[in-house]
């Protein structure tokens, strides 16, 4: 097996190779920026626990980072050019004011394939759906026309404030940030963009039987 300073450099071996950066690792993994760099620096131990995690997204095997398959062409080899078929919604949704588009329907659906390098640890995922934003109101994060992979919402436990979900009132549909105040019982939101003229969105809790939060938005690409 190896040790901690090898098994960090396999992984920023193959990071730097397949062109990754820092940041969009961290996205990649759901890992703290700081905590990368401080692994990669080795002044924090790399913890074994996330050697699955760190594999998937970099499209290795945890045998072979953790030394038990000491095959040295795997970094190079073609799982870096591995990728899934997911569900795709050409609607696209709203990242302005709320606007009707077609609910998603059996006869929207078309296929759209991604590589494993840009899904992460949601790669294969079969409840990921993807769609692509049409608006401003959310230009600070996702600006107009990218595209957004969107993980089926289940519970509202499985949000914390902050999120960036895709919800729907009657037949509108819209991207934004997701605040819930406990003591209020409001749930609000919010737009993330430089255009200041964008408000947020409020429900009280107990009227809020009539939205349907669709999903959480855990993947995006942005043109630049």
């Amino acid at each position: 097996m190896r040790n901690n300073d090898e098994i960090v450099n396999i992984l920023t071996t193959a990071r730097k190779k397949k062109k990754i950066s820092i940041s969009e690792l961290a996205r990649m993994t759901g890992v703290a920026k700081s905590s990368l760099s401080r692994y990669e620096n080795k002044s924090r131990q790399f913890p074994l626990d996330q050697v699955s995690n760190f594999s998937k997204a970099l499209s290795l095997s945890p045998e072979f980072v953790l030394g038990f398959n000491d095959n040295e062409d795997e970094i190079d080899n073609n799982s870096i050019s591995k990728s899934n078929n997911y569900n795709y919604f050409d609607t696209g949704i709203s990242a302005g004011m709320l606007m009707e588009v077609d609910p998603f329907t059996k006869d929207d659906v078309q296929q759209i394939t991604l590589s494993d390098v840009i899904m992460g640890k949601y790669a294969g995922d079969q409840d990921i759906i993807v769609s692509h934003v049409n608006g401003e109101s959310m230009n600070r994060i996702l600006p107009d026309k990218s595209l957004i992979a969107i993980k089926k919402f289940h519970t509202i436990d499985d949000l914390r404030d902050g999120d960036i979900v895709v919800f729907q009132d009657g037949g509108d549909m819209s991207v934004k940030r997701f605040y819930f105040d406990d003591n209020s019982r409001i749930v609000t939101f919010s737009p993330d963009s430089y255009d200041s003229s964008f408000r947020p969105i409020n429900y009280r809790y107990e009227d809020f039987g009539n939205v349907r939060i669709v999903g959480k938005v855990v993947v995006y690409t942005v043109e630049i």
